[in-house]
């Protein structure tokens, strides 16, 4: 089993993460109709090359709210929800049924009060908390969360997100085929409880739900509105203050009945073009929390502390295609791992925000601590040398594929010189982002650029995607019923600690056969201002607002 659509989208943000990018959003135009309706705010973006104005959405007490320096968010919409800061925004806006909490490490019921999992790890039962409200009014209802689930699904809409649900019984039929309308795994016994069924075992389907896409939406409110885009209605620990405009600062009130009592009075989410144009204004005191620049990473361990400096659950990579002819061999894949200085890599190029790797799966994903990746990912130039040498002259060479934009184009160079020290004759073959895609689809690669994010804490996302004999992700061709059969019984095991366990001899089996090169997994960085209290920076690249507090 792999979330077979994850590919594109994690691709895509993988480029976003790995280029250093405030966002990334698909070329298409959002669908049309009262379905897909609330997809972007007002085309009369502010200027942003101004320093955004704070002054805006008044509070009682202006030394209890939260400013917050982010890319430009895009759209409020759970369906369309790509880029980072609009991801940030909607967790604060919305309460989805389970929730991660980076300090347990562990996904929690949220919205849901309580969670049943069948024995065969196919259906799960929901039961919402009692007397839950949108910030309406309207009471939250499983037949909100049904609504809402739907319109991901649904064909038309084109939702990027939609591969999150696919798991569900009748997926196919409302976003392959777009048949049906409703999904056929999702029912409403009443308004407390939601069951959802699977058409295959997934004991950490809770996980998966922990998404910020997958949050309920007023139905009534949502179909006779004109601006939800705008004034979007969720049910989380804050509210909007004034309506959303792209440019401008999106303010957020905080809900004083919420069962998650936020400490603040609000939050202002300030647009700036990158974390340089921040910084000034967050050592100013202008700012409570804003990313870290590269060049000011020491300064902000000096003077901030390392609390914000987290693991991203991104990985970087190079494939191998295990069906090329260039390699079938493993002393020769071994002798590429061997060739690679990875710390001169994290260091000259991705200025020190990528750290080695651990493995397959990257540092920060809960239960995987240890290196598993050993003397694989060690720089040993002469030990590459000599297994080189080993080689027919004739096998002597590599084609390395990759995709046009810096800083890939950099490391592909990098990397170059690495084999070529080692004795391998090197070919470059950049591609454009989208002919990339379908070269890797075609089969026809060889060595190529491989980059893949988790969207929720699972190191089931890395592993029975890129691994799964029968996942359409798995671009090395790398093949072992004993994998399949692990992958397999991890996926219906409901013990976390042997779950775990079934994912960690996954990884060792893959990386016994060498294919691919891990290079790292990349690493967030964040400041908070000395009096902002009760933030956990998590390893999806944000936090959630309602535990902070301001002051002494």
């Amino acid at each position: 089993m792999s979330l077979r659509t994850t590919a594109l989208r994690a691709a895509s943000l993988s480029a976003c993460l790995l280029l250093f990018g405030g966002a990334c959003t698909g070329d298409d135009a959002p669908s049309e109709g009262p379905d897909a309706r609330a997809t972007a705010a007002s085309d009369e973006a502010a200027d942003p090359t101004q320093t955004p104005d704070a002054s805006v959405a008044s509070f009682d007490d202006e030394d209890n709210v939260l400013n917050v320096a982010v890319s430009e968010p895009n759209t409020l919409d759970p369906l369309r929800v790509q880029d980072p800061a609009s991801v940030l925004i909607v967790r604060q806006l919305y309460e989805g049924l389970t929730s991660w909490d980076p300090a347990a490490e562990r996904v929690e019921p949220a919205a849901a009060e309580s969670i049943e999992v069948s024995d065969d790890a196919r259906t799960f039962t929901f039961r919402l908390r009692g007397n839950t409200t949108f910030h309406n009014g309207d009471a939250v209802t499983a037949r909100d969360f049904a609504f809402a689930f739907n319109r991901i699904a649904l064909k038309r809409n084109g939702a990027d997100v939609a591969y999150l649900l696919e798991l569900v019984k009748g997926f196919d039929e409302v976003n392959a085929f777009g048949e049906a309308k409703t999904l056929s795994g999702i029912k409403t016994p009443d308004d407390l409880t939601l069951v959802i069924e699977l058409s295959e075992p997934y004991a950490n389907f809770p996980m998966v739900l922990s998404h910020p896409s997958l949050v309920p939406l007023p139905r009534g409110a949502f179909r006779s509105s004109d601006d939800f885009s705008s004034r979007p209605i969720g049910n989380g620990p804050f509210e909007m203050a004034q309506p959303f405009e792209l440019g401008a600062p999106v303010v957020l009130r905080a809900v004083e009945e919420h069962f998650q009592s936020p400490g603040i009075e609000g939050i202002r989410f300030l647009p700036f073009p990158d974390a340089a144009s921040s910084w000034v204004p967050f050592t100013n005191d202008q700012i409570d929390i804003t990313e870290v620049p590269t060049t000011r990473i020491d300064q902000a361990r000096e003077e901030y502390g390392e609390r914000g400096f987290v693991p991203l659950l991104v990985g970087s990579y190079y494939g191998f295609n295990l069906e090329s002819d260039e390699l079938t061999s493993k002393r020769k894949r071994r002798a590429i791992n061997l060739a690679i200085d990875r710390e001169s890599l994290a260091e000259n190029i991705f200025a020190g925000t990528l750290q080695p790797p651990r493995g397959i799966v990257p540092v920060g994903m809960p239960g995987f601590s240890a290196d598993v990746c050993g003397e694989l990912c060690e720089f040993d130039l002469q030990a590459a040398r000599g297994l080189v040498r080993e080689l027919p002259t004739r096998r002597r060479s590599v084609t390395l594929e990759y995709t046009r934009e810096q800083p890939q184009l950099r490391v592909a160079k990098r990397v170059r010189g690495y084999l070529r020290d080692a004795g391998l004759d090197v070919r470059l073959r950049p591609y454009p982002f989208n002919k990339y895609l379908q070269h890797l689809s075609d089969g026809d690669h060889s060595m190529y650029r491989l980059g893949w994010i988790a969207e929720y804490p699972d190191p089931d996302v890395f592993l029975s995607a890129l691994f799964d004999s029968e996942s359409p992700d798995n671009h090395t061709g790398f093949g072992s019923k004993r994998v399949d059969s692990l992958l397999a019984k991890a996926q219906r095991e409901t013990d976390e600690e042997a779950r775990l366990e079934l994912y960690g001899r996954v990884e060792q089996l893959v990386l016994e056969q060498v294919p691919l090169v891990p290079l790292g997994s990349f690493r967030m960085f964040w400041s908070a201002a000395p009096d902002v209290r009760g933030v956990e920076f998590d390893v999806l690249g944000g936090f959630d607002a309602a535990p902070i507090t301001l002051g002494g």
